[in-house]
């Protein structure tokens, strides 16, 4: 407890200021209060200041010692489900800095430790969240009723903690890291237009997340962060139990095994809370001391000290050196490995987790005391240096004034004191970081094995000496030959004296790198084609020889997949993606590439057709290259690959359509009522891997254009080129023309995209575009049955708004045509039927050694011509409970929607989406590798068998000449 309120000189002018200021508002009557504990309050905090300056009592309420425990016991009753919106936001507000005040106050006269002080504010987050919760709930219930499952039962959505919050450790001014889930999937019990829950649910959280987050006159209550939710910020919102677990079990990573220690549930009964967190606990904990993550624990801390060094984090408390994120990683990573075996470490507190490692003998005693002073230590400092202004910082101040505050809530007497006393702890934390899983011979062991190579190479080695390497570092002499030879081949070109050091340097490196890799000699043939390809840029040597990481990482890449190790020596810019690994491993949304791409591009001028060209094509080739570079370190599965590929193929097709609009128009002048700068009246549709969301390395665009408008119709507002006006079909014929040019069009990245245009209505005899009455004409009257069958999955990528609505809408009613009559459902299969038959013969490659994963029997085109049928065959009824937005274009969430309305079975449901994403899975990396998408004829024959018998099954009496 503080008992000397004394404040420095420097402050003492500023506390008669704000001492005056609040007395003024204060009501005179009052008059039980030590003056000398306001005055230190208000010259420490800048926020407080503010704040009870407006709210007088609020400072009195502090310093005469109002019951926090029994304020917070009370505070969840002061939040009526009445309030008005407007209203509820207001009292979280005010609510919430009331009691941070309360709390602050009480950190400051040190009547409570650091420990309780970050309780009492997670406690006063949990109320808040909840009640705001609660609120949310009630309003959404009054607009859609109430979320129910299958079974009838209410559900409702459980907010998980993460972070310091979960580990109710908040501090004064920190976000809050949720992830928002519910049991079961279902639908609202209203009469009338009732939603699904996963609608319902994401509409809760949206609503909660803006009650908690919106910037009012009074502030906000928290920043609210998402983004550890599965997938991230392109995951959904909210996700139910089956999904989450799914995701844990199949994808998720280990940096989220760290993250989910700290998962604490908030709310929800007792029972949906232990199931919630029973599919949380064994993602993180192991049952058995997990010596297997040790690599992946070395890589962080790694990453850690290396983010470090790039962003320059000394004054930074939390980032910096001996700072807590380095003491919270010290005790995480012990609870990960020990956690499994020894339940009582499974806790989320620092503290408590501390004291268990200590007592489980994780941590010796004589050097968990040190790390629990340096954490409070640190913590009491972040508090204080964020309570002075709310900011979100742990930058040390710099301005003397904000230092003295800071000093003096802490109770020392200058700030050269504090930063003494700082310093003496940072050592601490980082000794012991540094020491925590390090085997001091390693660094020593891999130079000596590297001069040992080097003398090798040199053949400067005996025949025993060489037979130890052989057997120590799978290097043959085969691999020793190839390096020769290339070095004396450079050597001969003259590569300067620095250049061939570099070199040298680096060869004994990658030698060793390419011995630990399955194999050996063809991962050291893929890396020399690829310096090869460098040719005399030894930049790039250096770049490798110094970054020993990043060989390594290079080296498990070009082994997984020649693929990307051809893309490395054709355009080997892209060995610089290699200096951000952060960027590897990180799944982007759509708008993510879009805003990198505004980066990419905001320097070159708009009628710089061919610098834009270069730099569109250099951000799909770098793009594309993260996205198999966490595809090939198991960062993401095929669902998160292919649908990062589809949005960037459809960022580059929306920014080229305005490119190509904007060249149109200023040629030929506007079609009538669009806007000169915003492409209008034109629609794109993605047909196929495209439409599905489905695209791979390498897969080609499958393109349909429809305008409408009067065709007889012409352009108006001619430009300086005295080209004529248009008709409208010719004006939007050149638009695609142009479009189809650009993505063409080759530069020093090569062609950004191959584009099939052939499935436009009557083929290549066909125009073009079409327009939208022409098109659905077609459809009605002259498409084959396969043309339907493609449209399952034909998806608007870009252009007018209003455009696509009408196709949608079209979209629906030609889906749902053919299953209008039994007969024509017997037609449509015997259709189908025919053209798998006249696939299979012409384009299926397998024979009796090995296996086509796509057109083969039980292969990926069956399954997508199965889910076409079914598509087809249901239609019609599903377009009585849906609107026509609410159609996929997706195989997956076909078959999920198909098995939601009984369709089909949910058992055939699962087989197929196991099936078929095994397949693309395999198919993907086979393309990585640059092989063809064959297998031995006797893998994945029980997957296989399923697939034929259900097809069997299916067209059971569908006979085809």
């Amino acid at each position: 407890m503080r008992t000397d309120f004394s404040l420095p000189a420097s402050l003492q002018e500023l506390a008669e200021k704000r001492y005056m200021q609040w007395q003024e508002a204060l009501s005179s009557s009052v008059t039980e209060y030590e003056p000398e504990k306001a005055k230190f309050v208000l010259a420490s905090s800048d926020y407080i200041a503010r704040w009870v300056i407006k709210h007088p009592q609020w400072l009195l309420d502090a310093i005469n010692g109002v019951s926090i425990e029994q304020g917070l016991s009370q505070l969840p009753e002061r939040f009526e489900l009445t309030l008005s919106e407007f209203d509820m936001k207001k009292r979280l507000r005010l609510e919430r800095h009331y009691w941070s005040i309360l709390i602050a106050v009480n950190d400051i006269f040190q009547l409570a430790d650091i420990k309780a002080i970050t309780f009492y504010q997670s406690t006063l987050a949990d109320i808040l969240v909840q009640a705001a919760y609660r609120w949310a709930e009630h309003q959404l219930h009054q607009q859609y009723g109430r979320p129910l499952s299958a079974n009838g039962e209410l559900q409702q959505m459980l907010i998980i903690a993460m972070g310091k919050m979960g580990g109710r450790e908040l501090n004064f001014s920190s976000d809050i890291d949720l992830i928002f889930a519910f049991p079961e999937e279902g639908e609202t019990d209203r009469e009338s237009k009732p939603i699904e829950n996963q609608k319902f649910f994401m509409r809760l959280g949206q609503k909660l997340i803006s009650l908690l987050s919106d910037m009012t006159h009074d502030g906000f209550v928290y920043r609210v962060d998402m983004r550890l939710r599965p997938y991230g910020q392109s995951g959904a919102l909210v996700t139910n139990f089956n999904a989450l677990q799914d995701y844990y079990v199949e994808q998720g990573r280990e940096w989220e095994r760290f993250a989910m220690i700290k998962a604490r549930v908030i709310n929800g009964d007792d029972e949906t809370k232990a199931t919630l967190e029973q599919i949380i606990r064994p993602f993180s904990y192991r049952r058995y001391i997990d010596f297997s993550v040790l690599e992946s624990i070395r890589q962080l801390k790694q990453k850690i000290a290396s983010e470090l060094l790039r962003k320059n984090a000394k004054g930074n408390i939390k980032l910096g050196e001996g700072g807590i994120r380095e003491l919270e990683f010290i005790v995480q990573s012990l609870q990960l490995i020990g956690g499994g075996r020894h339940p009582v470490l499974q806790t989320k507190n620092w503290w408590h987790s501390l004291d268990t490692l200590q007592v489980k003998e994780f941590i010796p005693p004589q050097e968990a005391a040190p790390l629990k002073k340096a954490y409070e230590f640190l913590r009491k400092l972040e508090n204080a240096i964020q309570i002075r202004d709310e900011e979100q910082t742990q930058n040390l101040p710099t301005e003397t004034a904000e230092q003295s505050q800071v000093a003096a809530m802490l109770g020392s007497d200058s700030w050269a004191e504090v930063v003494e006393t700082l310093s003496l702890h940072q050592g601490c934390v980082a000794r012991f970081f540094k020491g925590l899983f390090h085997d001091p011979h390693d660094e020593e062991k891999v130079d000596e094995d590297c001069e040992w190579v080097q003398k090798w190479i040199e053949g400067n080695l005996n025949a025993e000496q060489e037979a130890d390497l052989k057997a120590r570092l799978f290097i043959t002499q085969d691999m020793i030959d190839t390096v020769s030879q290339f070095r004396n081949e450079f050597s001969e070109r003259k590569i300067g004296s620095r250049g061939l050091t570099r070199l040298d340097q680096l060869l004994p490196h990658l030698l060793i790198e390419a011995g630990k890799q399955p194999e050996p000699e063809t991962t050291l043939q893929r890396c020399i084609e690829l310096l090869q390809g460098v040719g005399r840029r030894t930049a790039y040597f250096e770049m490798l020889a110094e970054n020993l990481p990043v060989l390594e990482y290079l080296v498990q890449l070009v082994s997984r997949s020649r693929w990307l190790a051809k893309q490395m020596s054709i355009y080997p810019s892209l060995l610089d993606e290699l200096l951000f690994p952060s960027n590897f491993g990180k799944q982007l949304s759509k708008g993510d590439l879009a805003s990198q791409l505004r980066q990419a591009l905001i320097r070159i001028e708009a009628d710089d057709i061919e610098g834009q060209l270069v730099a569109l094509g250099g951000f799909k080739q770098s793009s594309q290259f993260k996205i198999a570079a966490g595809d090939l370190t198991g960062r993401f599965d095929i669902s998160a690959v292919s649908q990062q590929l589809t949005d960037l193929a459809e960022v580059i097709v929306e920014y080229l359509l305005q490119f190509a609009w904007r060249e149109t128009v200023a040629k030929f002048g506007v079609p009538p009522e669009c806007e000169e700068g915003l492409a209008s009246g034109f629609l794109v549709l993605g047909y196929g891997k495209l439409g599905g969301d489905e695209l791979g390395y390498g897969s080609d665009l499958d393109l349909v254009f429809l305008y409408h408008g009067d065709p007889q119709s012409e352009t108006t507002g001619r430009n300086h080129s005295g080209e004529k006006a248009l008709e409208l079909h010719q004006f939007y014929t050149r638009l695609a023309q142009r479009l189809v040019h650009y993505l063409g069009t080759r530069t020093q990245q090569g062609i950004m995209y191959e584009v099939d245009t052939r499935l436009r209505p009557s083929g290549r005899s066909g125009m073009l575009v079409s327009h939208i009455d022409a098109f659905k004409k077609y459809q009605h009257n002259e498409a084959w049955t396969w043309e339907h069958q493609a449209l399952v999955r034909a998806r608007p990528i870009a252009g007018d708004q209003e455009l696509r609505d009408d196709y949608l809408a079209l979209r629906a009613e030609i889906l749902a045509k053919p299953s209008s009559a039994q007969s024509e459902n017997q037609d449509l299969a015997s259709d189908v039927v025919a053209m798998r038959k006249k696939m299979r013969d012409n384009l299926n490659k397998s024979d009796s050694k090995l296996w086509d994963i796509k057109q083969g029997d039980g292969g990926l085109v069956d399954i997508e011509f199965l889910v076409q049928y079914w598509a087809l065959s249901h239609s019609a009824s599903l377009t009585k409970r849906l609107d026509h937005e609410s159609l996929p274009f997706n195989n997956v969430d076909w078959l999920q929607l198909l098995a939601k309305h009984g369709h089909i079975s949910q058992e055939i449901r699962d087989q197929l989406i196991d099936n078929y994403r095994t397949f693309r899975d395999i198919a993907n990396h086979s393309s990585l590798q640059s092989q063809p998408q064959l297998v031995p004829i006797n893998e994945l024959q029980s997957e296989r068998n399923k697939v034929v018998d259900l097809w069997h099954s299916t067209f059971a009496n569908v006979e085809v000449q």
